[in-house]
């Protein structure tokens, strides 16, 4: 400010405040500015939505030795709110969730909407195309071990890091959607969330999550993750970056079950109303039952497993829930009920490697 302004201003103080008041006032505009458009353009990769658009693509994943794409859509409301990430495939052989994301995205209509949905409709595509349980077959991982992932890894880590990078960033709250996998039976549907993290605001958060999303069941999962690179899972590892997260489980062994199927939309739609990305008419929900501690018996070898309990059934403990075989039929292990609960998940099919998990069962709380 040179020497005639300034005297000028002392001179004529009134000049002094009418310039004052403009500079607040442009201040408050620009405040004001960036909170109307809060809900600004969201874009991953090539793919972009404007407030009140959808827009549905793919962003590549390549490492040295490997290519693949994830194919993605985001609804981005009419007016501005939190984002909801939606993620579905982790494993290639959890049908469940990619359909429910498949049926439910069309149906929802972004200037309704306040705030963003980001569904992955499949995450991890090698397992999915390649119809593979558990891991990859571009590198034999197991995405949901892999997190948070590295920028020069396997195509599995780069994917894990793709979403940590690129995707939670954008998020205010994530769901991480599976199912039993291709081999496995799981009953009942359930819904988990990380029950001892540091953070007790993100804890809390993804509690109510949890309480809202509508099934009968919920595990609070136990442990700190600290440091964070305890946090390989994919919803551990948004609950490390701060971002509250919850998991589901409904459906399984490979096939099209549409009651898991109808759980999982409308948990997803519960969730949206209670983060004020979408009112809906469906009615309140009961809090759900918590299950206690898990124990699971694992396959001492490799052979055949032939389950003999069904999942959702409550076992005694020492009770026989199935047995192993060698390549000759003969008998080689016999899977019991490690405690008296509810027997939630079981292998289902005969082929088994050794360290497989054969069976779970669940104290009821």
């Amino acid at each position: 400010m040179n020497d005639r302004f300034t005297i000028l201003l002392i001179k004529r103080p009134i000049l002094l405040l009418v310039l004052t008041a403009f500079l607040l006032f442009s201040l408050q505009t620009n405040l004001l500015g960036q909170q109307s458009n809060a809900n600004d353009i969201i874009s991953i990769g090539s793919i972009a939505a404007a407030p009140g658009e959808r827009a549905s693509g793919t962003v590549e994943i390549t490492s040295d030795e490997n290519a693949s794409f994830v194919p993605i859509t985001i609804i981005n409301g009419k007016k501005s709110g939190p984002t909801l990430v939606l993620m579905a495939g982790i494993h290639g052989s959890e049908y469940s969730p990619i359909i429910s994301l498949q049926n439910l995205m069309p149906a929802i209509d972004p200037n309704e909407m306040s705030g963003a949905i980001i569904a992955i409709h499949i995450v991890n595509m090698p397992a999915y195309l390649g119809r593979t349980i558990y891991i990859s077959p571009a590198d034999g991982k197991n995405l949901n071990r892999s997190f948070p992932g590295k920028a020069d890894g396997t195509l599995t880590e780069r994917t894990a890091y793709f979403l940590t990078s690129k995707v939670y960033p954008l998020a205010d709250a994530v769901l991480d959607i599976h199912s039993g996998d291709g081999n496995e039976q799981l009953r009942p549907s359930w819904v988990g969330y990380y029950s001892e993290e540091e953070d007790a605001a993100v804890v809390e958060a993804s509690r109510k999550m949890a309480m809202v999303f509508g099934l009968k069941y919920a595990v609070a999962f136990k442990g700190s993750l600290t440091p964070k690179s305890k946090a390989i899972w994919a919803g551990s590892a948004a609950i490390a970056m701060g971002i509250p997260s919850i998991d589901v489980e409904a459906g399984g062994m490979g096939i099209v079950n549409h009651y898991a199927i109808e759980q999982i939309e409308t948990g997803i739609r519960r969730i949206m109303d209670h983060l004020g990305i979408l009112e809906t008419s469906l009615p309140p929900v009961e809090e759900p039952t918590i299950f206690g501690k898990r124990f699971s018996v694992n396959a001492p070898s490799d052979g055949s497993w032939f389950p003999l309990v069904d999942t959702e059934k409550m076992v005694e403990e020492g009770e026989l829930i199935g047995f192993m075989t060698d390549w000759y039929g003969k008998r080689i292990f016999e899977a019991r009920a490690p405690i008296s609960g509810m027997l939630i998940l079981r292998l289902e099919a005969p082929p088994v490697k050794e360290g497989e998990l054969l069976i779970t069962v669940a104290k009821i709380e």
